[in-house]
């Protein structure tokens, strides 16, 4: 992955977005069917906006996203279905609003840093459970502070703000612990312990999934539309297991998930070139890192490298247009 986040710069930019062009149509049309269509024709319109008309297209993204985001989440909530008050329900159809709600959020902050939006999005990781919401959430905004000015230089308000930030991300993690309580009547592990444990469980499944994928692959965690429920099919569960960042290209791929290693440093790098977009597919590799690539992550990842690279290829025509003869 290094290698290849080196040498993106050398790469023609046109083959490039040919190449994020195909996997991102690819990966999403083989997971979700013709849904997708409609979803890359959105996708489409968003990046031709950004590209011809960046400033207006900031801002109303950002609303765009935040105004979706808490709507969402706020079908579940007029409805009763919190997971914080009942926790069976964390894995009930409502998960799919509370994660795109969580999501949007997410990308929101990445446009423009708002501590209030910052709120609302550790709101509905709490009330959701979520951890994966509240890290993403927070990260995102941390790196948007990073990305606006050093530590050193921040106010006051600035590192309060970054203070309440961190007490509650930790009431989201004890939130979930709570949760984990209350559904698991056996659980016997503390907080810390809990913690702790994770990371642990999730290398074991690497390395069964390694196990099994080894040397060719087995195929398809990435096309799945639910791939942490098959992968805990595969270990006779009938729950969702995370599976690392590593798990899904060896198990689908064997030693030739190399190939997907190196199409994410490209990826990453290039999605480095667009400030839109920087953040984001950060956060997005980030929480991969312990959950696991699957159709999300990576159409995602791709989709921001793409559009970055559209983005780096049309100014560069516009300075050569300038230019004079």
């Amino acid at each position: 992955m290094r290698g290849s986040y080196l040498l993106a710069p050398r790469i023609d930019p046109r083959f490039k977005l040919g190449t994020y062009g195909a996997l991102l149509v690819t990966i999403m049309v083989l997971s979700l069917g013709p849904e997708a269509l409609a979803i890359l024709a959105s996708l489409g319109i968003i990046a031709l906006f950004l590209i011809r008309r960046p400033a207006p297209a900031r801002t109303a993204l950002h609303l765009s996203l935040a105004i979706t985001g808490i709507l969402l989440s706020a079908v579940p909530i007029f409805m009763g279905a919190i997971p914080l008050a009942h926790p069976e329900l964390r894995y009930s159809s409502y998960r799919v609003l509370y994660l795109a709600a969580g999501y949007l959020i997410v990308a929101a902050i990445s446009i423009r840093a708002d501590f209030r939006l910052f709120l609302i999005g550790e709101v509905i990781a709490l009330v959701s459970t979520f951890r994966t919401t509240g890290l993403a959430v927070a990260l995102a905004y941390f790196l948007k502070l990073l990305q606006r000015g050093r530590p050193r230089t921040w106010g006051i308000k600035r590192i309060l703000a970054l203070s309440v930030a961190l007490s509650v991300i930790a009431g989201v993690f004890l939130a979930r612990y709570l949760a984990t309580v209350n559904t698991y009547s056996r659980w016997e592990l503390g907080f810390l312990e809990t913690l702790l444990y994770r990371p642990g469980a999730t290398y074991t499944v690497y390395e069964r999934l390694f196990d099994l994928g080894m040397p060719w692959g087995k195929g398809w965690i990435l096309l799945r539309t639910d791939p942490k429920m098959f992968v805990g099919a595969l270990f006779g569960r009938d729950v969702g297991y995370t599976y690392t960042l590593f798990g899904q290209p060896v198990y689908d791929f064997g030693v030739v998930g190399l190939a997907e290693a190196v199409i994410l440093g490209a990826a990453l790098r290039d999605s480095m070139t667009m400030e839109e977009a920087k953040i984001l597919s950060v956060v997005l590799l980030t929480l991969a890192i312990p959950i696991g690539l699957d159709a999300f992550f990576m159409s995602g990842i791709v989709y921001l490298a793409l559009l970055s690279t559209w983005d780096k290829l049309s100014r560069e025509t516009t300075a050569t247009q300038k230019r004079p003869s």
